[in-house]
């Protein structure tokens, strides 16, 4: 910490513009507070996390951005799909069934969605710099924070509150030294876009659909447009490693080979897009805020992609944030211990109670009983609002999830549903 002068060129300072940072920036210009979003990237730019969650939307309306969101032209998105390997089992997650409101959302082309959140944070009156953040200094009144275009001088600007929503950069997170790595979760994905990809007719034609691999791999299908498809395919990172990095079609194919469903997907499909891969993507953190800063979204926490939570709890932990930044240094009586705490506690809450959800899905039994649900005690209705972003749920609720995890602990020791076998060609893998 040094101590600086209290003039201020903003309220605050958001480093990185997705997700997280335009729920901020976007909450905290309307409410009538200056913010500089400082985003390395030129918009439109690629990103991967494509698939939205439905009771993601209220961030949408707290923002004032949600006819815009769907009036975009994203496909819409009614629920999910669990498929076997060979295509003999399927489950339906579907929203509209399980009595959730609302009881849709859309899949998005983050490209074109990244920009059109960043574009309404600025109609609300938010600033943009495109440069990379590059330091930060914190003082009893505030933050300084030096950042610059490539092949530019460095230039500084000063705020009362820093909000990391730089993702994987971990802008604040890694210079603070909280982000640890899940150990569990050590995972790897190879994915692309492709047209021609065979899909549901009807209301399922929008569904984001899972079809598991042998070793308890998966792949992601997610329609983005009526004939674009994002295709993923997740590995161990044990598995991973013994490839062939450079030939990333060739790691690719050998995994959607291994399930005869998804290369019958695939069968007629035509990539559009280079492969690209990422590995070691979740992590989690020691603490989400300190005195005048904030993690939000994947700044703080990553998990693994295969409920699509991401995005949804980047735009809660945004939209929280400015919310915590207001109460503990904006407002005319500001409390900043309250802000942090209850901002520290709400993160940590959430990533525990959906990190379970995740873990799960590697372990046999969970899987056995996500292919096998029964209408008994409201189960399966509780399990679909957590997928469909229900990260809050009521005491019922809670109980059927509880009921719904002590199921899987009895599945590993007694068979109560059928087992399948390709759920149990790898160790069961411990959270």
């Amino acid at each position: 910490m040094t101590s600086a002068s209290a003039t201020f060129d903003h309220d605050v300072v958001v480093v990185g513009g997705g997700p997280a940072g335009t729920a901020a920036a976007g909450y905290l210009a309307k409410h009538g507070h200056s913010v500089l979003v400082i985003e390395s990237e030129s918009f439109p730019r690629f990103h991967i996390g494509e698939s939205l969650l439905p009771l993601g939307e209220y961030v949408f309306d707290e923002l004032g951005c949600r006819d815009k969101v769907h009036a975009a032209g994203f496909h819409k998105k009614r629920g999910a799909q669990l498929r076997s390997l060979c295509g003999e089992h399927r489950v339906v997650f579907d929203f509209k069934e399980n009595k959730i409101q609302p009881d849709e959302t859309v899949q998005v082309h983050r490209a074109e969605f990244d920009k059109l959140m960043l574009d309404h944070a600025v109609s609300l009156g938010a600033k943009v710099a495109t440069a990379r953040a590059r330091s930060y200094e914190r003082d009893a009144d505030g933050v300084t924070v030096t950042f610059g275009a490539r092949d530019e001088a460095a230039q500084q600007v000063r705020a009362r509150v820093l909000i990391d929503a730089s993702g994987r950069t971990g802008f604040v997170a890694k210079t603070e030294g909280v982000r640890r790595p899940d150990e569990v979760l050590q995972k790897a994905s190879v994915y692309a876009h492709f047209k021609n990809v065979k899909r549901d007719e009807g209301e399922r034609h929008g569904d984001t659909r899972i079809v598991t691999l042998p070793n308890l791999g998966w792949v992601w299908w997610i329609p983005l447009t009526a004939d674009l498809t994002s295709v993923g395919v997740v590995l161990d990172i044990d598995v991973y490693k013994q490839k062939d990095k450079g030939d990333l079609e060739a790691i690719f194919s050998e995994a959607i080979a291994s399930a005869p469903l998804a290369a019958e997907l695939l069968a007629d499909a035509e990539r559009t897009s280079d492969f690209r891969a990422e590995s070691g993507f979740s992590y989690s953190t020691e603490r989400y805020c300190g005195d005048r800063w904030f993690l939000a979204g994947d700044a703080g926490s990553f998990l693994d992609p295969v409920w699509s939570t991401g995005v949804q709890m980047a735009l809660q932990g945004g939209l929280e944030s400015a919310q915590a930044a207001i109460a503990g240094y904006l407002s005319p009586s500001p409390d900043a211990q309250k802000a942090l705490e209850r901002y520290e506690r709400t993160q940590r809450r959430r990533y525990e109670f959906v990190r379970p959800f995740v873990t799960g899905f590697y372990e046999p039994a969970m899987r056995d009983l996500l292919f096998n649900p029964r209408p008994y005690f409201g189960i399966h209705r509780a399990v679909t609002k957590v997928l469909a972003g229900g990260f809050d749920l009521g005491l019922l609720d809670r109980l059927r999830l509880k009921m719904f995890f002590w199921l899987v602990r009895m599945q590993k020791r007694f068979e109560l549903v059928p087992r399948m076998a390709e759920n149990h060609e790898a160790e069961v893998v411990e959270a």
